[in-house]
């Protein structure tokens, strides 16, 4: 069996790494350093993952100056290093992304990141879960506009020397959809991450996956079982 696709771009936290926890905690701790009597709740801050950190704290905090947002930023980072370096929260794999990758890869398809992490976030995942073996590219807001604007596609595509009919991008967020919908490809909502499915729906993704164990099946591989 053959693939109808040589490129499959994945999203981060939400779609390969189960990490609202950590961001959720980390975010509250930044607004508690700066003065908000505010709780977030994990609904609130589901709504901006898969954004820059600037435009997520944008929109967590609305009426804040640039500076404030900047602040927000930096306390955000600061909390996140110490927390994760203490061991006090874990950002695990979902079920099935290893052997899903470890298939998709072994069938010679070229996998990609594109996500609103920087750089440094995503290295850190990629070590402390060991699963970076598996990319050829990787594309953070260090790289590009934060999501939707397709341009962290476009880049891999680029790099790759791929078309957007060869590219599935797989994402738990709106975001993701509507900017893999903007660069010309299908698009792959997966159910389990930080968006709802009716929230998704939105977006008119191409594919639905409950299980990423299930993606192989979906593109024409064998199903991992």
């Amino acid at each position: 069996m053959k693939s109808q696709f040589k490129l499959i771009i994945f999203d981060c936290d939400g779609t390969l790494v189960d990490s609202l926890d950590g961001i959720v905690t980390s975010a509250q701790l930044a607004l508690d350093d700066m003065g908000y009597n505010r709780t977030l709740a994990h609904s609130e801050v589901a709504q901006v993952v898969g954004l820059s950190l600037l435009q997520a704290f944008q929109k967590i905090l609305p009426n804040a100056s640039p500076s404030e947002v900047e602040r927000g930023v930096a306390l955000y980072k600061t909390h996140y290093k110490r927390l994760a370096d203490g061991g006090e929260f874990t950002s695990p794999l979902y079920p099935g992304v290893i052997d899903t990758l470890k298939q998709l890869h072994s069938s010679g398809l070229v996998l990609a990141i594109a996500t609103g992490k920087s750089l440094k976030g995503l290295q850190r995942n990629l070590n402390e879960l060991k699963f970076g073996e598996f990319f050829s590219c990787l594309k953070t807001a260090d790289h590009a506009p934060s999501k939707p604007n397709p341009e962290m596609l476009l880049q891999i595509l680029n790099e790759t020397g791929f078309f957007p009919h060869d590219a599935l991008m797989v994402g738990d967020t709106d975001f993701d959809i509507n900017m893999g919908r903007a660069a010309g490809m299908k698009t792959c909502a997966v159910t389990f991450g930080c968006h709802g499915k009716e929230q998704l729906a939105l977006s008119r993704p191409d594919y639905w996956l409950d299980n990423m164990a299930d993606l192989p099946g979906l593109i024409g591989l064998p199903r991992l079982d």
